[in-house]
Order: C-alpha cells, then structure tokens, then sequence
C-alpha cells in the first residue's frame, strides 16, 4: 500500500502524468480548444489548465508562432467527478 501512495503521489506531482487531455481542437476564426480532466481524482482545476496551457503552447510553437489571447475556464472535484479545464486560444 505504501509503494501504492508513493508512485500516486509522484504522479500527481508531475502535471504531465496526472491531466488527460482531448487533444487541441479547431473551433474556427483562429480559435483553437483543449479540454483536459485531471486523473488522480485530487487534482485541481489549475493543475489541469497549467498542464492545457503547456500543451497548447507547444501547439503554438510547432507552427512557428506564439501562444496569445487564453480564455481558461475549471471546475473543481466532485464526489464523483474530477477536476476538469477548457483552454481557448489562439496562436500568433
């Protein structure tokens, strides 16, 4: 059980290993989308857009061009629900 919580926690420390996201999303007039759930069942909203946020910047960088105009929005965990996050952006 202790080995259990030690590689959880480790996981959780790493923002990479404990967002799940659908991947970047055209919603047209230069407008892009992610959403992305947190997977460890206590993350936070935050944890999951700064983990959208770097995904949508490398997004951006692929193109040659830089991550501009974020509209975020996060709910928290439920009793049932994790964490979630929508990131709006937009590269130039």
């Amino acid at each position: 059980m202790k080995k259990a919580m030690l590689v959880a926690s480790a996981c959780a420390a790493l923002t990479g290993c404990a967002t799940s996201s659908t991947g970047v999303a055209p919603m047209g007039d230069g407008w892009y989308m992610l959403h992305g759930s947190d997977l460890t069942g206590w993350g936070t909203p935050n944890e999951v857009k700064a983990a959208l946020l770097k995904e949508a910047g490398q997004y951006c960088s692929k193109q040659g061009k830089e991550l501009t105009q974020v509209q975020h929005s996060g709910t928290d965990a439920g009793w049932i629900s994790s964490a979630t996050a929508d990131v709006r952006f937009r590269c130039k």
